[in-house]
This record gives C-alpha cells, structure tokens and sequence, in this order.
C-alpha cells in the first residue's frame, strides 16, 4: 500500500524533473530507466515508459500490466495511462507531441536504435540530451524506502552473526554463501541483493570474486559481501574474519583498513563532496603504504538498485552529499597472492553524524 511519505516523494520528484525540464528549455522529457520510473511514479513492472510535459504526464506500459498500473500509478494531477505495445507510434498517432518544440532524454538510458523510432514520432520537434537527470533527482530516499532499505541492513546483519556460529574450516566458500542465502529467506528477504560474494585465503585478494568450490582453511582471511531485498530496496554489506588466529600482516593490515572506516564513517555528513568522503579513508590507507591496493572507489547509492548515484569516488568533487541519501562505505585492501579484506556499512546521510544501518560487527572477528 502507498503511503503519504511515498507519494509526497513522487509528487516532488515530478517537480524537480520539471525544474530541470525548464532549464534546458524543453517541452517533454521521456524517463525510460525502469528504476526512475518506479521512484519518480511507483511502477514496479519491467516494461514501461513516461513521458512528463509541463503539466501533464503520459504513463505508457502493454497489457501485461494492465491491472497492475492502474493499482501503483495513481494519485499525479495530469496521469493519463497507455495500455499499448507501440508507445512510439501511439504517440505519433495520437498527436501528443503536436505542440512540443522538444523532447529531452537522457542519453545514458537510452539505445541508439530507440532514437531512430523517437525521432519519427516526435518530428518536427527536436530531441535535446539531458544526461542523468533523473540519476541525480532520486539520489535522496524517501522515509519510507529508509525504512526498507534499514530492514534489508538489519536481515544481512543478522544473517551475517548467525553464520559466524556455523562456519568452519573444511567448509567451501559455496556452503558460505548457501548459509547466507537461507538465513536472509528465514529472515524475510525477498532474495538476494546480487550474487553473493564469499572468498578465502589469496582468493580474498579478489574484490568481486564469487563463491567457489575453494576449501576454507585454517588461518584463511574470509570475506563475505551480500545484501538483501525488502520492499524492492536493497542492502549491501561486507564483513571480514578469520578462521583460526591470524597471521600478524593480517592483524596489521586490517588495522589500516578499520582506522579508514572510521575515519570515512565520522566525514560522511551533508555538504561534503563525494571526492573529499573517499579520500577520508583513502588518505590513511595511501600513507601506510597500500594505496595501490585499495582498487575502487568507497562506496555508491544504494536503493532499487544495489548501485546508484552517487559515486562515492576518488576526485568526485561534482556531487556533494545530502540528507537522506543512502550510500555505501566500502574500502578495501588486496594484496594478490595473499588476502584481501573490505569492511561495509550502509549509511543513511544527516547533517551531522550518518545513520549506520548495518549493525554486525565489522572488527576482525577469529572464529
């Protein structure tokens, strides 16, 4: 059921678009991004598109989904829907952009074959890119998609202390991930977040690397990087321990990479640029001399998709954080041949001090 803090978010995202539509001087703008469309007008089918005019809006999707948008896209002055298979066509036949000069889209969300079909349907008017434009309009959450992604955080934080009580060496790292999966559907999750990552030993040293068949040993680093979905909404979260006691580089190392985590935890706060957030943990890892280890960026928007706007990287000093924008705090340290490690917390950002949504513990815990 849509709430109040759901709709009013939508109607001022709406607003925004159209503020953004104004400066560019354009009649229309075309959202075809599936996630927009589900932020900016409660979609949440796979096939649909909008086209949104100074003060209208024109929600097009196919019979599939008939029943279905008539029950989430509902409230917006202006709505007319469209139960058709040639959105493109239908606009053309209908006329509906008989008066528009323009139309903006975004270039980054739309395939060169598509502009050829839009192109025809809108003549004589003109197509002006307007690059993530609607990227940038939902980087801030509303109350209501806070509170799902907390409760995605709390499932992967729970899940994550309920394996440390089952994992031993012996085990693959697939039986990790297996425990994962089925602790976060006991808890509620409506699936994964993305394939979950769990790697041992030198295969820790790959950041992205998935579950295998790899044997857990003694003394192997592990790292565990899984989310889950509540509501659409997803949390992302990353852990590091150890199986048995550690080496003492292991100790070491980990030690750089938890003062960076802090250090990003206590600057994540409105006003600073994303640039300044990850050089807060990347400054400290750089002057301990693993800098070319730390490989990515510290962290992205997180909500209907597990990566958002905004980019939460090095020299990104476009994008300046806000309240209520919900992002990851991720560093990493790989040394190939190895281990590797990571610690990720989601974060709801404030004015001052973030929300940390994901509460497991995040030292290096030995089991």
């Amino acid at each position: 059921m849509k709430t109040s803090s759901q709709q009013t978010a939508r109607v001022e995202r709406i607003a925004a678009l159209r503020k953004e539509m104004k400066k560019s001087g354009v009649d229309a703008f075309v959202v075809n991004h599936t996630t927009a469309l589900r932020y900016m007008f409660g979609f949440s089918g796979s096939t649909a598109m909008a086209i949104v005019t100074k003060s209208k809006i024109h929600f097009f999707t196919n019979d599939l989904y008939a029943v279905q948008v008539e029950k989430e896209v509902t409230g917006l002055d202006g709505l007319t829907i469209h139960i058709d298979r040639q959105w493109w066509n239908l606009v053309k036949t209908a006329k509906l952009a008989a008066k528009w000069t323009s139309l903006g889209f975004d270039p980054t969300r739309t395939t060169v074959s598509a502009l050829a079909g839009i192109k025809k349907a809108i003549a004589p008017a003109k197509l002006v890119e307007m690059p993530t434009v609607t990227d940038r309009i939902i980087r801030v959450k509303s109350k209501d998609e806070i509170k799902a992604i907390g409760e995605a955080a709390t499932m992967a934080s729970t899940a994550y202390e309920m394996m440390l009580g089952r994992v031993a060496a012996g085990m693959k790292e697939r039986d990790v991930a297996t425990m994962l999966a089925t602790a976060t559907r006991e808890l509620g999750s409506e699936a994964d977040a993305f394939d979950i990552i769990v790697v041992a030993g030198a295969r820790s040293a790959m950041p992205h690397g998935r579950a295998s068949d790899a044997i857990i040993r003694k003394g192997d680093v592990v790292t565990v990087d899984f989310g889950c979905r509540v509501r659409g909404l997803h949390s992302d979260m990353t852990r590091t321990f150890c199986i048995g006691t550690p080496k003492q580089q292991v100790m070491d190392v980990f030690a750089v990479l938890y003062d960076a985590h802090l250090s990003a935890l206590d600057a994540a706060q409105a006003g600073i640029t994303a640039g300044d957030l990850d050089a807060a943990a990347r400054n400290i890892i750089d002057k301990a001399g693993y800098g070319e280890y730390f490989r990515h960026s510290l962290g992205h928007g997180l909500g209907y998709e597990v990566h958002e706007y905004p980019r939460v990287a090095h020299g990104n000093s476009a994008e300046v954080l806000e309240p209520g924008m919900v992002i990851t705090i991720e560093p990493g340290i790989y040394l190939p041949g190895k281990f590797g490690m990571r610690v990720e917390d989601d974060v709801v950002i404030g004015t001052k001090a973030p929300s940390i949504l994901t509460t497991a513990p995040r030292e290096l815990v030995i089991v």
